[in-house]
């Protein structure tokens, strides 16, 4: 599992309880469903498990989809992808709408060998349509019709656009529940579909989300409600999530948008309120951002992740060059062990200059591990949002750039 110190001052008990039971009757309320996801989904999951087999064949899995509908799948790849079960098959995610990227993805990718995704919660998501439209076209087909049906699903919300065309021409439709909002959907269709796909199992990450979800409505061992606690009452401005792993270069994305299009609002007096979203990847980022936060304003509260097994071993060798002796102490350590020091001192040297810190450990990357990682944001944004007084199930604030698009091109 994954355990969590925090190096910050805590509220009081009481003040964490009442927390936590306001969560609980959110969850109640169905105001978000996410909540119910891990263990909801026994009838989709027997779904999924039918349809790998219908997938076996193809040797890529192509996502289309933005925003939500990728970032939670892209950063449980990344950070499973070493795993034995991982089966050969490329996952593919096209996202953007950048003619660069799209062309060379579609000379580099064999559609004909390739199952594609259709993923979109609104079911009319533009990026998505319109590249839905181009691999239509270099399939050499006009339209969505029921020759479709054996290279395409659709994930959307039902009685969606998407979805009415995937049931007029007999494609294949996983359907979203209706208040599980795009940026929490990761341990729903939109996410545990494309992973088994590629052989991880979704009852690990949905059991691992499980556990995080009814321990905290318990006694909050990560001690989450405190976390909440702090950063909303901190004053500070920004939040950097600072992880000792290239595997997480995703999941810091997917944190930034969480973060961000959850909280950054008009809150319920008509203030604007949020915490800026940083995502980092140590140590790569002790050369570049960490002066900042080191000696530029107070106004950032640092999360630390941690790995504890990596599970693969290899040392500095023990060689030494002349003028770099000073180098030398970590010959014949293991990289691991590099990696893990430098997190524990970057915390002591933020700590030791007034910046509050946190760190989470996890023991290894499992599907488990990775299911209670995206569950313990969840819970903790959803907490921070109830204590700033945001709907932090909407995001109003990007409707008005669509608008303008759509005007713009007519």
């Amino acid at each position: 599992m994954i355990s969590v110190a925090l190096h910050f001052k805590q509220s009081d008990t009481a003040r964490l309880k009442a927390d936590q039971e306001a969560l609980k009757k959110e969850w109640q309320s169905g105001v978000s469903g996410y909540y119910a996801l891990p263990d909801s989904q026994s009838a989709l999951l027997g779904e999924i498990e039918t349809f790998s087999r219908k997938t076996a064949g193809f040797d890529n899995i192509i996502v289309v989809g933005i925003g939500g509908s990728t970032l939670g799948a892209k950063a449980a790849d990344r950070l499973l992808r070493h795993l034995p079960q991982r089966s050969n098959k490329k996952l593919i995610f096209l996202e953007n709408g950048d003619p660069l990227d799209l062309c060379m993805a579609i000379e580099t990718i064999n559609l004909h060998r390739s199952f594609i995704l259709i993923i979109s919660k609104s079911g009319g998501t533009i990026e998505t349509i319109s590249i839905f439209k181009l691999l239509l076209s270099k399939l050499g087909k006009s339209e969505a019709d029921t020759s479709c049906a054996e290279q395409f699903a659709f994930i959307t919300d039902e009685g969606s656009p998407l979805d009415t065309l995937g049931q007029d021409n007999s494609i294949s439709r996983f359907h979203l529940p209706k208040n599980v909002g795009g940026r929490f959907s990761v341990l729903s269709a939109v996410g545990l579909l494309p992973l088994r796909l590629v052989g991880y199992s979704a009852e690990k990450l949905l059991s691992g989300a499980k556990a995080v979800r009814d321990d905290f409505f318990k006694d909050d061992p990560l001690g989450i409600a405190a976390k909440a606690d702090f950063i909303a009452n901190s004053g500070k401005a920004v939040n950097a999530l600072f992880a000792y792993s290239n595997s997480f270069e995703e999941f810091v994305k997917w944190y930034v948008q969480l973060w961000g299009e959850s909280l950054g609002k008009l809150n319920n007096k008509k203030v604007r309120v949020g915490f800026t979203p940083v995502g980092l990847i140590g140590s790569v980022d002790q050369h570049s951002f960490l002066q900042l936060i080191m000696e530029g304003p107070l106004d950032k509260t640092v999360t630390f992740i941690k790995l504890l097994d990596f599970k693969r071993t290899i040392s500095v060798p023990a060689i030494s060059f002349k003028g770099l002796e000073k180098n030398d102490f970590v010959n014949n350590r293991p990289f691991d062990t590099l990696i893990n020091s430098q997190a524990d001192a970057t915390l002591e040297a933020l700590k030791s200059v007034g910046v509050p810190c946190d760190m989470i450990t996890l023991g290894k990357l499992s599907e488990s591990n990775v299911g209670a990682l995206f569950m313990y944001y969840e819970l903790l944004t959803s907490l921070v949002g109830a204590k700033l007084g945001v709907n932090t199930y909407d995001q109003p604030g990007v409707e008005l750039g669509k608008q303008i698009l759509e005007k713009n091109f007519k």
